[in-house]
């Protein structure tokens, strides 16, 4: 699983970093960036673990939510928000509830 991850942080990252150069080739590419812009900072949001915060690791008795190792203050705060939503959701009962069920 990390190195799936890992490998598509690197992805993303020299994906976006090629754009960047390709936007500042010349005049007409940096029109086109900025007609643009808006999309790639929303599509950009949705890839950034900052703004995510982690993963919940399900399965558990209580709810755990794994942050990036180089999570910064706003990945973090994301991370315990994130972690109540699940507390709150009662997921982990309710996946208690199901194996039961399975088990009948």
């Amino acid at each position: 699983g990390n190195i799936l991850l890992k490998t598509c942080e690197g992805l993303a990252e020299f994906i976006f970093g090629n754009l960047k150069l390709s936007f500042k080739k010349n005049f007409k590419t940096m029109i086109s960036a900025l007609l643009i812009k808006k999309d790639l900072k929303e599509m950009a949001s949705k890839l950034d673990s900052n703004s995510v915060g982690g993963t919940p690791l399900l399965g558990i008795s209580k709810p755990v939510i794994k942050a990036h190792g180089s999570s910064n203050a706003e990945a973090l705060l994301n991370a315990v928000k994130q972690a109540k939503s699940v507390y709150e959701s009662r997921i982990i009962e309710e996946i208690e509830s199901n194996i039961e069920l399975m088990r009948l």
